[in-house]
């Protein structure tokens, strides 16, 4: 597991916030019980939340608490709570002074604080969501828009190909299977003009990581590189090599990977004459 990657995953502030599902608080507390970095991830978030709700925190105006008591007395007006004295000093004295209106005691505001603690956490919690939620869009995006670049940089490269492949100066050589590979075929195609040269050769056999496939042209009977083939080769793909001028044939070899100064002749697969 990458521990900041799961740290910035956004599972801690789920999990302070109280938003985690119950698997993903099994996972974390299993998790934070054997890793530091995570435990202190979660308290650093915890410190986070208490300091901003702190710095948020607005304390209730006094009229507030005075139009609470005054609701208060107007309440106990109505049924006021009495209290029977037993002092012996009010023995001797009317019974009707023996009760009092007892008045309830200065308390703080509790309920109101928890409210908005509730309120301020809910809040938050949500901002945390809608942020998010924000990220993950720019970042679909981004992937969308580069996406949408390869795309049109491969169309571009396709069409720049179909162009090539119009020109009169181009020849198609057809590059026929050895007699130990009868089935296989590929196709080279040389711009006389340019020296650019593509070559389509996706039924070609896969071959190990330690192996590649290697172009060659014979120019005056010797052969000369030109350009390894990629590992993976799709289907239909046309692949641009190195540019060859006044060849008389072409071949492909199964050479080290990399390529070779020289090929392997005991493993040619292909070879066409123009």
């Amino acid at each position: 597991m990458d521990i900041k990657e799961y740290i910035s995953s956004g599972i801690i502030e789920s999990y302070v916030l109280g938003l985690a599902t119950e698997e993903e608080v099994s996972i974390l507390e299993c998790v934070r019980q054997k890793n530091p970095e995570v435990e202190q991830a979660i308290r650093d978030m915890e410190l986070s939340l208490e300091n901003l709700a702190s710095q948020q925190a607005t304390m209730p105006s006094e009229s507030l608490e005075s139009a609470i008591w005054d609701r208060i007395s107007a309440s106990q007006a109505e049924s006021p709570v009495t209290q029977q004295v037993t002092d012996p000093a009010f023995a001797t004295t009317d019974p009707t002074d023996k009760i009092k209106t007892i008045r309830p005691q200065s308390r703080k505001l509790q309920p109101l604080w928890i409210a908005a603690s509730v309120l301020l956490v809910g809040s938050l919690a949500i901002n945390i969501m809608l942020f998010k939620n924000r990220q993950q869009n720019i970042a679909d995006l981004q992937q969308a828009n580069a996406v949408n670049q390869e795309s049109e940089k491969t169309l571009a490269e396709a069409n720049q190909r179909w162009a090539m492949l119009q020109r009169p100066s181009v020849k198609m050589v057809t590059l026929q299977g050895v007699e130990k590979y009868p089935e296989l075929k590929a196709l080279v195609f040389w711009d006389v003009q340019t020296s650019e040269v593509l070559l389509a050769a996706e039924n070609l056999p896969t071959v190990p990581s330690d192996k590649q496939y290697q172009l060659w042209a014979i120019i005056d009977g010797k052969p000369v590189d030109a350009g390894v083939l990629p590992l993976s080769i799709s289907d239909n793909s046309l692949l641009e090599m190195q540019r060859i001028s006044g060849a008389q044939a072409f071949a492909i070899t199964l050479e080290k990977a990399g390529g070779s100064t020289t090929p392997t002749l005991s493993d040619m697969f292909v070879i066409g004459n123009i």
